[in-house]
């Protein structure tokens, strides 16, 4: 019986250590980034079954009020691709690859090989705009910073670049359920960009490392700015065409807001709000704009009145004695439709407070609200009135913390002690929590990314009172992702239901409308983890992720107090399956980046394919335009890690394609994994030098493909012809840049632009001359392309910064056209030169070629990336939570566009 091979290795492979080290002072896990762990081999594996750690009523109080192997052969696969990919808005992206110079150095004789002694430099690969205007003033401490345009164009190929439950309540339960070349150069001259203040010239002699140079000049394409769209598109409306809520629930919000005291004895005035229609569950942006429309006069009147009433106040301690209820398990079965009507009011007010008021008055709206000792003795505990447990609990007033505090510790414990499935009911409350939660966040969206973070009144909170929970915070979101729990029917009034039937939601997301308990988890995961580093405290839920370890993987050497179980086949299955979403890609991202060990099992699958596939799509489709181009930036790291392991990139060679249909640039029937990426990096390059000239693009893109240079084999032909093709383009390029600035007797040598082309040409040398060096005899149909287009070389023999390069790679090309004419075939034909090349390279003698050390990039994420990341995710947040927010009031949504 033939058994079909588990994809996880059973054994990791051997260890592995590049051949030079690179010196990063600010990476924060360079010493995995491209290691094996040996020590993971031959531990046993757990049952996959194994329930998460159980975490039932985790104490949250807060520090204020405690103390604080590769594949054997070759294997033929089918296509796996995602579905159709989202089109959204465009922005730049922070964080760089590093460059082992430590081989290339200056002399006064030109380029030459550096001694072994050599230190190695980190490249100051710093990112331009996409969309950034053309003069500005750039500030140089901002990492997602603009400069000037790349004049590159691609040269044309043959082919056209277009395309067509349980019954009772009870707490949580980890229960898994499951083309353009032109010939003219019409960009030039370009005027030097700002240099990366973390890179000088003069600091390092006349050491000049190849990326930094390219990452020196940054886009101002006069192209338009993105433009932010709900997932769902959103109808303007009147108020009185929104019929959302009903009459009951309009009179019980008018009480709410109006001049009436409700105090908090006030039994029949809170019934008579809360023991309303359950108000309906928003579940699409249109439901999300008509609640906040129906609300908004509602909520100006509420802020005027509450200054004399404290209705809100009264309001945030019926919720908190609610939320207690809960926690203390005093509701068996369905959780009743009063506590989430103070739940949802809460957050539907609170949100439109945190858009028209100042930190200072939120600050006062929740801590400025001091009652008599009088009014105080009026809490008399929860009474009972026509079923419904209605009051305020007594220990709630006399708790010294704020309102705010004490609703945060609530939410949280909700968060991680709920069981969102024991009822439709629970799910409901539950997800109404996390829009809770990113309401009381959102005072960030209301800032630019410049302010101070000390305006992020809730958001503080969260991170400097309850930063100890956030290992088991991480954990139950990173358990909701995994789970993809369902959205239950549909239920709530007579009047909502209807308005659920007439205005059925179209145009929507099936991930988003079918997981909402976990899309939200995921983006609230990302929020916590995108914040600033500034505060020691915060770095809780960074180190979080980094403590993350596989439930099935035995590592105790590396176990340690901290350290959260989750299970890795579940992340990476559901990670699979839903990488076309925006935050899904972003959180792969995050544990490749953050944490070793889901790195480490990742790349020791013995299927890459099922991930990698559906990347690659995604970057060959977005540069087109059809993917987000933040998230084609993440993309772009997540291959740039693959790519510096060195196992990973010979199993990908090993691996065989068949057909791809979305691949359109040419007929592949057959091609290698590794082919495949190389053929989808160098169409990436070539459009961004056509199209968008982003200086992340080049940078990046070379640094892949320099990294895989040393492992290609067997390079499919179409493949050997764009690489070859690569260096044409920039190499003509070069050369009309430095004939037009030799007419205009300008100093090369000091020129921004000749050095940035230059160092273009350099570093495509340097993958053709690796590939050549470790794998000549594996590729003849690279070297059949450098032979029929080997006339390219000759301008670059008298180039002292290109003279050993070239003089490598014409040892082998003369070698192999000697060859040829030997074989004195008259009027050959390409099918004959390439039987004669492969019968020669039988025989090549590898010592014709000087062996230089590898070139090598590692990603290196920069201090400040939240700056990228931050106001990328709430743009995500903003598109896909339902939760309404106008955007003209959302500052950091500006940063993201500009």
């Amino acid at each position: 019986m033939i058994t079909k091979p588990d994809p996880e290795r059973a054994v990791s492979p051997s260890l592995h250590t590049p051949t030079h080290t690179l010196s990063r002072p600010r990476a924060s896990l360079d010493h995995h980034a491209s290691l094996r762990s040996s020590t993971s081999r031959a531990h046993p594996r757990q049952s996959e079954d194994r329930p998460l750690p159980p975490i039932h009523h985790v104490d949250i109080s807060s520090s204020s009020s405690r103390a604080s192997a590769d594949t054997a052969g070759t294997r033929i696969l089918q296509s796996p691709f995602p579905s159709d990919l989202p089109v959204n808005d465009n922005n730049a992206y922070t964080g760089r690859p590093i460059l082992d110079t430590s081989r290339r150095y200056s002399t006064s004789s030109g380029y030459a090989p550096a001694p072994p002694s050599s230190s190695s430099v980190r490249s100051s690969s710093s990112l331009g705009s996409i969309y950034s205007p053309a003069p500005i003033n750039l500030n140089l401490s901002n990492k997602r910073r603009s400069g000037q345009p790349l004049a590159l164009a691609a040269t044309p190929e043959s082919s056209t670049l277009t395309r067509s439950s349980t019954g009772g309540f009870h707490t949580f339960n980890p229960d898994f359920q499951s083309s353009h070349d032109t010939e003219s150069v019409n960009a030039f001259p370009l005027t030097p960009g700002p240099q990366s203040p973390s890179f000088s010239i003069s600091s390092l002699s006349n050491i000049v490392p190849i990326s930094n140079s390219i990452a020196s000049i940054a886009s101002s394409a006069p192209n338009k700015p993105p433009v932010l769209e709900h997932r769902h598109p959103i109808s303007v409306k009147d108020f009185e065409s929104i019929h959302l809520l009903g009459p009951n629930q309009k009179t019980a919000i008018k009480t709410l807001c109006s001049s009436r005291v409700l105090s908090r004895i006030d039994t029949i005035g809170w019934f008579s709000i809360l023991g309303a229609q359950k108000f309906p569950t928003i579940s699409t942006s249109q439901e999300a704009y008509d609640i906040e429309m129906a609300t908004t006069c509602m909520a100006i009147e509420f802020g005027a009145n509450n200054t004399q009433t404290q209705n809100f106040n009264t309001l945030v301690l019926q919720l908190l004695s609610q939320l207690k209820l809960i926690k203390d398990q005093e509701y068996k079965g369905d959780i009743p439709s009063h506590a989430y009507n103070a739940l949802f009011l809460t957050r539907v007010f609170l949100n439109h407070f945190i858009s028209h008021l100042s930190s200072s008055q939120m600050v006062s709206f929740f801590e400025g609200s001091e009652l008599s000792t009088d009014a105080q003795q009026e809490a008399l505990g929860i009474v009972s009135f026509k079923g419904c447990k209605l009051g305020v609990d007594q220990t709630l007033v006399t708790d010294p913390r704020s309102y705010a505090e004490q609703l945060i510790q609530a939410v949280i414990g909700i968060i991680l002690n709920l069981d969102a499935g024991s009822s439709p009911s629970a799910y409901e409350f539950y997800q109404e929590t996390l829009n809770l939660f990113i309401v009381m966040a959102s005072t960030q969206l209301q800032l630019a990314t410049s302010e101070t973070s000390e305006k992020n009144y809730f958001l503080n909170l969260v991170l400097d009172k309850f930063s100890q929970v956030a290992g088991q915070l991480t954990l139950r979101l990173l358990w909701n992702f995994t789970d993809q729990r369902p959205s239950p029917p549909l239920t709530g009034s007579i009047v909502y239901s209807a308005y659920s039937y007439l205005f059925a939601k179209t145009g929507s997301s099936p991930s988003s409308e079918a997981h909402p308990i976990a899309d939200r988890s995921v983006l609230v995961l990302l929020l916590l983890h995108s914040q600033s580093m500034s505060n020691p405290n915060w770095k809780a839920f960074k180190s979080a992720i980094q403590s993350i370890r596989d439930e099935r993987g035995s590592m105790a050497d590396d176990q340690k107090d901290d350290s959260i179980f989750v299970s890795f086949r579940k992340v990476f299955h559901v990670v699979c399956q839903q990488i076309h979403c925006e935050e899904v890609c972003l959180l792969l991202h995050v544990l490749l980046v953050e944490n070793t060990y889901f790195r480490t099992y990742v790349l020791s699958r013995t299927d890459p394919e099922t991930l990698y596939l559906p990347i690659l799509r995604m970057v060959y489709e977005g540069v087109e335009g059809k993917t987000n181009y933040s998230q084609v930036y993440v993309l772009l790291v997540i291959l740039l890690l693959f790519s510096q392991d060195d196992v990973f990139n010979d199993s990908i060679q090993k691996i065989t394609m068949t057909y791809q249909p979305w691949f359109t640039e040419r007929l592949l029937k057959s091609i290698s994994l590794g082919g495949l990426a190389v053929a989808i990096v160098i169409r990436t390059i070539q459009y961004n030098l056509a199209q968008h000239k982003d200086v992340y693009f080049h940078t990046n893109s070379l640094a892949i493909l320099a990294n895989m240079s040393n492992s290609l084999q067997d390079i499919h032909p179409y493949v050997s012809q764009r690489l070859v093709t690569l260096f044409d383009i920039v190499a003509r390029r070069y050369q009309k840049l430095v004939t037009k600035k030799l007419q205009q007797d300008e100093v090369l040598d000091k020129n921004p632009d000749v050095i940035i082309y230059g160092d273009m040409v350099t570093l495509v040398l340097e993958i053709i001359n690796s590939t050549l060096t470790h794998k000549l005899k594996a590729n003849p149909q690279l070297v059949y392309s450098l032979l029929h287009k080997q006339e390219m070389f000759a301008y670059f023999r008298s180039d002292l910064k290109f003279k050993d390069l070239i003089q490598n790679i014409e040892e082998a090309v003369n070698y192999f056209q000697q060859k040829v004419s030997e074989a004195n075939i008259k009027a050959p034909t390409p099918e004959e030169v390439a039987q004669v090349i492969q019968t020669a390279s039988r025989t090549w003698p590898p010592n014709l070629m000087k062996t230089f050390p590898d070139i090598k990039f590692q990603y290196e994420e920069e201090e400040q990336a939240n700056e990228f990341f931050c106001p990328y995710v709430w743009s995500l947040l903003y598109r896909n939570t339902f939760v309404y927010w106008d955007e003209e009031k959302a500052k950091i949504l500006h940063d993201y566009r500009v």
